[in-house]
């Protein structure tokens, strides 16, 4: 001991640290017994059974932010800010992922999760367990960029958000929305993450590409806008991404950290345009980037998602952005890569950040911030202005009037309808682009030709579906498919070439499609293909389903179609198109250098020669 200077016995600083934090640790362990009750409720009241809400939640319906949070302990409040995943399948309660799932939600009280893929009615029964486990209701979210089907195979699909500009009618966009989020609705889902406000002006962006409208900003906010007008029109909650933009990338946040090297003046003109205007608009929700902006950012190597300076003073301060802001996937190597999970959650919530995305350790981010609270790092009315966002917009989505059960009987009435069907296809159709029509090959003459054979090419990693033959077979005499793709057997890659040297029509069709942490260099992919379909003389067709810059490897064809997406639904608009069934009216809205520019596109009327615009 030491004497204080009133004679009293006063601790050495070292051991009055050490005693703070053994306090703060057996705070932490007492916390880490079980969930906290709400101040002042006991536990047999508090506990859910049957998906109803405790009545401190509820006054005439409505709750009021700061009543909640007076009445819930500073664990519950952190709680509130994170987001895990869910997986919409069968669980008994002893399943490992069912209890991960179970204990976020009922032990760790987390605000809401994320759902990724599975089938439309496991998704609905989680949703309710998991639902009816809750103290306070779950925020259910999603990704859904190409509609409900982009994680549910039984929702509605739509074609990719380039696709969606090519048809130059910005109201496909409102209609995409207003459906998509119609079925995220009878779903349970409150948000869905998207659209993609990104400007993919960099034809090497491994990760954008088709998500994104356009390499023109103006088209990116007009059409990124009239998708979030029919999400609000359902009465769900849309999210702009990836902020401050994430388009002119030639490496994927989900594998490593992107740096841009650019200045204010160059973001304010280009990168930001859709956002702003989106904020604009009314934007409800912004989900920030794992990319590095050295040129701007306070902390030069920190990801934009941790840098207060993107998250607090451009986006709040500068665009005057008041909804909520979420993190990107906090398990994607462009933050995990360089960061714990609690430091990164630390980091995160410093900046600004409302809703913590995917943890890699729930508990240790948890953890994190609870102890930056305790020890002052971060203040507690900083967790207050999350949080009460987090309760406004819960509020305001009706999850305090009743209990949030999906009403499984009402799924076949509500996803996926005929109407839905028709609309998704109508615009598949509208999206298809015809770039090069060389002798107006198309629309196809069957007279014409005799034998066909369709080249399906792929990267390999997965057997492409080939709806084209299927569906063009009973047009022609003789048609073949083949596949071709990387490390295919010798036997296969010599019949391919049989079948392209015998056919006078050949249609090359490349399933090669960017998909988010896979890394795919479409020379090494398609380049030793091609060359031997322009050998023989014949006529070529050259059909991109997926990213357009495969055109480029598909120079020697004589007609360039893009079709933007290899699921069903648009390689039958492709194939109507080809036939000449459908009119084809698609314009480009990237430029594809050196060959073809933004804007680029051939009209044809069905059975009809070419219109060249």
């Amino acid at each position: 001991m030491i004497q204080g200077h009133s004679g009293r016995s006063v601790l050495p600083v070292s051991t009055t640290i050490s005693l703070l934090l053994l306090l703060i640790t057996f705070q932490l362990a007492a916390s880490c017994r079980g969930p906290e009750t709400l101040s002042g409720v006991d536990d047999s009241i508090a506990e859910v059974t049957d998906g109803s809400k405790l009545d401190l939640l509820l006054s005439e319906g409505v709750a009021d932010p700061d009543a909640l949070m007076s009445a819930m302990t500073l664990r519950q409040k952190i709680g509130q800010m994170f987001v895990v995943a869910a997986r919409g399948g069968f669980y008994t309660e002893d399943n490992r992922v069912w209890e991960r799932m179970s204990e976020a939600v009922a032990e760790h009280e987390v605000g809401g999760v994320m759902f990724f893929s599975g089938n439309i009615y496991d998704q609905a029964i989680v949703t309710n367990r998991l639902q009816k486990k809750s103290r306070i209701p779950l925020w259910v979210s999603q990704d859904m960029e190409f509609g409900a089907a982009m994680r549910i195979p039984q929702a509605t699909y739509f074609t990719p958000a380039m696709g969606i500009a090519a048809t130059g009618n910005h109201n496909y966009a409102f209609q995409k929305g207003l459906i998509t989020a119609r079925e995220a609705s009878a779903l349970g889902i409150h948000q869905i993450y998207a659209p993609v406000l990104d400007v993919n002006n960099n034809p090497l962006n491994p990760v954008i590409n088709v998500r994104s409208y356009s390499e023109n900003p103006d088209t990116v906010a007009r059409y990124g806008i009239a998708f979030m007008d029919g999400v609000r029109d359902a009465g769900v909650m849309s999210t702009a991404k990836h902020f401050p933009g994430h388009g002119d990338t030639d490496i994927d946040s989900h594998l490593d950290l992107p740096v841009l090297p650019f200045d204010y003046y160059r973001l304010s003109t280009l990168e930001l345009v859709p956002f702003r205007e989106a904020i604009l608009a009314g934007l409800p929700s912004v989900m920030t980037a794992h990319i590095a902006l050295p040129e701007i950012a306070r902390n030069a190597g920190h990801p934009g998602t941790l840098d207060p300076y993107i998250t607090e003073s451009l986006l709040r301060d500068t665009l005057a952005f008041e909804g909520l802001i979420v993190t990107d996937g906090m398990g994607m190597r462009g933050i995990r890569n360089f960061f714990e999970p609690g430091e990164a959650a630390v980091l995160a919530v410093k900046a600004g950040i409302d809703q913590v995305l995917l943890p890699a350790d729930l508990t240790e981010a948890l953890d994190a911030v609870y102890l930056a609270v305790l020890s002052g790092d971060i203040s507690e009315e900083r967790i207050n202005d999350s949080v009460r966002r987090i309760l406004t917009e819960k509020s305001r989505a009706g999850l305090f009037l009743e209990p949030q059960i999906v009403d499984v009987e009402m799924l076949h009435h509500r996803v996926n309808t005929r109407e839905h069907r028709l609309i998704a296809d109508h615009i598949a159709m509208k999206s298809i682009t015809l770039l090069k029509n060389d002798d107006h090959l198309l629309p196809l003459d069957p007279e014409r030709f005799e034998k066909v054979a369709i080249v399906n090419i792929s990267d390999g990693r997965r057997t492409p579906d080939d709806h084209i033959s299927r569906e063009i077979s009973g047009h022609f005499h003789d048609v073949v498919s083949v596949q071709m793709h990387p490390g295919q057997c010798k036997k296969d890659s010599l019949n391919a070439v049989d079948a392209i040297m015998a056919a006078d029509l050949v249609i090359a069709v490349s399933h090669v499609a960017i998909r988010t942490a896979e890394d795919i260099n479409l020379d090494d992919t398609l380049g030793p293909v091609m060359d031997h379909l322009f050998q023989t003389g014949s006529s070529v067709v050259g059909i991109t389903l997926g990213t357009p810059y495969a055109v480029l490897n598909m120079a020697g064809a004589d007609a360039h179609v893009l079709g933007w997406s290899p699921n069903r639904i648009q390689q039958i608009a492709v194939t109507n198109a080809l036939l000449g069934k459908a009119p084809v009216t698609g314009r480009l809205q990237v430029s594809i250098p050196p060959v073809y520019i933004i804007g680029d596109g051939i009209s044809l009327s069905p059975g009809h020669e070419p219109n060249h615009d």
